[in-house]
């Protein structure tokens, strides 16, 4: 089977907002142009939280001591505003909305190469948040959106679910990204070459490529947090062999050779 014989024709008897107007049609749509808007909306509502994540940080900066909460409380308010505007609006925001919306189009394409997995990388997204936002809720995590450790791995916090909707979400990315590079290779209309495509066509392309060379990374990194803290492992603190930074006579610091070979300008 061909990838030009995968892409969805477009619905007969309308546009993509008029050809059908069931809720099923939506939650079941193929069509990029809707995934497109769904993704929109999806991320839209995530940028209101983090927003409201961050007005609720700005009224505790009113006064110079607690004015509404305490530091464990805005911590994880913290956390969360970071979570909820990097890994559920800003990552998924323009590639996945405007890129879903605009891409084939641009290309001259009828739908992307892979329009069920490009709804399944929608529900994945959905799966991610909740899974995200219900860490959250239950307890909370502390630990900035980075997760920096070694305190993400002793953290008293609810890590775990966080860090698991954070990697679903990850997976959102790099399916929504395979979707686009090929869409780019193998969906172009005839006669039109690489020179010949828009600037947005190879912005979305370069962030495609990012998200499926750099996610897993990250993706990985936070698996290694999490099963550092369900087997104790102690990959990242200095208990189990792992040297930590020793103090000279000076009283700075100095990396000990055993790491210097990974970090050869701290050593």
């Amino acid at each position: 089977m061909r990838v030009e014989d995968v892409a969805v024709r477009p619905r007969e008897g309308g546009s993509y907002l008029t050809a059908e107007q069931t809720l099923w049609s939506w939650a079941s749509t193929t069509d990029h142009k809707r995934i497109g808007v769904m993704f929109g909306v999806a991320t839209s509502l995530s940028l209101a939280l983090g927003g409201a994540f961050a007005l609720a940080l700005r009224v505790e900066h009113l006064t110079p001591g607690r004015t509404v909460m305490g530091a464990l409380t805005y911590n994880r308010l913290f956390t969360m505003h970071g979570v909820v505007m990097v890994w559920l609006f800003m990552i998924p925001s323009i590639p996945s909305a405007f890129g879903n919306f605009l891409l084939p189009m641009m290309v001259g394409a009828k739908d992307v190469a892979f329009p069920r997995l490009n709804l399944f990388s929608f529900y994945l997204y959905v799966v991610g948040a909740a899974v995200a936002l219900a860490g959250m809720w239950v307890n909370g995590v502390d630990t900035g959106w980075t997760f920096y450790t070694p305190y993400s791995v002793r953290s008293p916090t609810a890590v775990v679910p966080v860090l698991i909707g954070v990697f679903i979400l990850g997976w959102s990315t790099i399916l929504t990204g395979v979707n686009f590079i090929v869409t780019t290779h193998a969906l172009r209309a005839k006669g039109l070459g690489w020179l010949d495509l828009p600037l947005f066509v190879w912005a979305i392309y370069a962030t495609a490529v990012i998200q499926v060379l750099a996610t897993p990374v990250l993706g990985l990194s936070l698996a290694l947090v999490g099963v550092d803290r369900a087997l104790d492992w102690g990959s990242s603190t200095p208990r189990a062999g792992r040297s930590a930074p020793t103090s000279t006579s000076s009283g700075s610091t100095r990396t000990p050779r055993s790491t210097s070979w990974c970090c050869p300008r701290w050593g």
